[in-house]
């Protein structure tokens, strides 16, 4: 049965609306995938790869403490050692994330697609919504919001003569700073609601029983803020510093879908159309 002249136009119009968001995601691509968007994207992950190597190698092999100060070998030896801080373990997690987010640049691909198919992209994207984001945002805040209010509680001052200030911005400011620039410049499609918040509560969580060993085998707490709160405000201390991780996954989430709100506007419809 031959189509209605109202059918034929129906068809022609949708080929027509196919071809021009077909025609813009490509324009889009060409212009994040090459050019001076990549380098920038690229330069981002280089310096920040070496920047957060070169501050664990410091923080392992370069920090002395001067004779005399709190019981030098005491606090050499302490159980956990600069693990037990989760300032540490965070730039071993940013590290470990701009060192894939470079390689996903040079071997992988970074193409706007709902379902990439690089494994080098799907790590990047999972370990920067789920860990990267969250855990430096959490650091970023916790840390500077304790410091002012009352520094000796996180960051006391006889530290200033043994850890440098530059090494100090790097693990507690330039981790959010440089997670935002990530967030910018690199297009991902967050995982699942259930997978992202499961993964980020799970190392949480998992950090606080690390917090609670130490404290068992050491007899002291990792921070001089748990040491002087009472049990329930500790526990509150700990609920909280889950929940704020929650909200920084959540944040960045939020931003992520504003920042690239275009590009998964051309995706839906592209994938409507083909529908």
């Amino acid at each position: 049965m031959a189509k209605s002249k109202k059918q034929l136009r129906e068809q022609h119009a949708a080929r027509e609306a196919a071809q021009v968001t077909n025609a813009r995601l490509e324009t889009c691509n060409d212009a994040y995938t090459s050019g001076a968007f990549s380098y920038l994207r690229f330069l981002v992950h280089l310096l920040a790869a070496a920047q957060f190597c070169y501050g664990i190698y410091y923080y392992l092999f370069k920090l002395h403490w001067p004779q005399g100060l709190h019981e030098e070998e005491e606090l050499k030896t302490r159980w956990g050692g600069k693990f037990k801080y989760l300032t540490f373990l965070d730039v071993i997690v940013q590290a470990i994330y701009h060192s894939v987010a470079l390689l996903n640049d040079i071997f992988g691909n970074n193409t706007v697609t709902l379902a990439p198919k690089s494994c080098l992209r799907q790590m990047r994207d999972y370990i920067f919504a789920t860990f990267a984001f969250p855990i430096a945002h959490n650091v970023c805040i916790s840390f500077w919001v304790i410091y002012l209010w009352d520094r000796e509680l996180i960051f006391p001052a006889a530290l200033d003569a043994i850890f440098p200030s530059w090494l100090n911005h790097v693990v507690h400011t330039n981790v959010a700073l440089l997670a935002i620039m990530d967030l910018f410049t690199c297009f991902r499609r967050y995982p699942s609601r259930l997978a992202g918040i499961t993964g980020n509560v799970a190392f949480m969580l998992l950090y606080i029983i690390w917090v609670n060993i130490v404290r068992y085998f050491s007899g002291q707490w990792v921070y001089p803020l748990l040491e002087v709160l009472p049990v329930p405000l500790r526990c509150l201390m700990f609920g909280g510093l889950v929940g704020l991780s929650l909200a920084c996954y959540l944040l960045g989430e939020f931003i992520n879908h504003i920042v690239w709100a275009p590009e998964f506007k051309l995706l839906k419809q592209k994938q409507i159309k083909q529908d």
